[in-house]
């Protein structure tokens, strides 16, 4: 399955079966090999020059002649290269902010899940530099960009005395009560048309104060 990317940064993304380890699969690995079956790995293959995007694209579509040479190889678990042709780009595998569910339809109604991507590899260019070690900035969409400072921020300290106090209230509201010194009241009411075209009113059925 592949997906588009922004056509300035001119990747391409691709989830398929790889060397690239990921994140969660030893529990699936030690299940296999208990029952026999198969595991089957998945990662995002994100392509930075424009051109090598655009050429993997056309060839998935039958629309460009496949080279006769198209792998991955890794010198260690961080670190390969991807080689297409007489062309090899340098890659990096980092970890995404959060693991991404993959889901595939037969019928475009009953989706399907596959499997789960923690990992990314990242082609890029000739003269681009490796990323930083550990975790990669962003995610697979663009809502995720910088997800680990926007979303998973640290929350500010608060006062565990307040905390409990308005988690006390918030209790008493549910259980259709009040904060000390407040009075709420639940007025169920309905409307009344007006007779030979005057102007309606509301009228009250039941009153409860808490």
């Amino acid at each position: 399955v592949w997906e588009g990317g922004t056509k300035a940064e001119g990747w391409a993304t691709m989830s398929g079966k790889g060397k690239a380890k990921k994140q969660g699969t030893e529990a699936k690995k030690l299940q296999a090999a208990r029952t026999g079956a198969p595991t089957e790995e998945a990662y995002l293959l994100r392509v930075q020059n424009p051109k090598l995007a655009e050429d993997m694209k056309r060839m998935l579509r039958n629309q460009h002649e496949v080279p006769n040479k198209m792998e991955m190889r890794f010198k260690s678990d961080r670190e390969g290269a991807f080689i297409l042709g007489e062309k090899t780009f340098q890659a990096s595998v980092r970890n995404l902010p959060c693991v991404t569910e993959v889901f595939k339809t037969l019928d475009d109604e009953n989706l399907v899940k596959t499997v789960d991507v923690g990992q990314v590899v990242l082609v890029r260019d000739e003269e681009g530099e490796a990323p930083q070690q550990g975790e990669w900035r962003d995610g697979v969409t663009p809502v995720m960009r910088d997800a680990r400072t926007r979303h998973f921020r640290k929350l500010p300290e608060m006062d565990p005395g307040l905390v409990e106090k308005v988690e006390t209230e918030l209790v008493e509201i549910v259980n259709h009560g009040a904060p000390k010194g407040w009075t709420y009241e639940d007025v169920e009411e309905e409307y009344v048309e007006g007779k030979d075209g005057k102007e309606g009113y509301w009228k009250e059925i039941s009153r409860n104060q808490y």
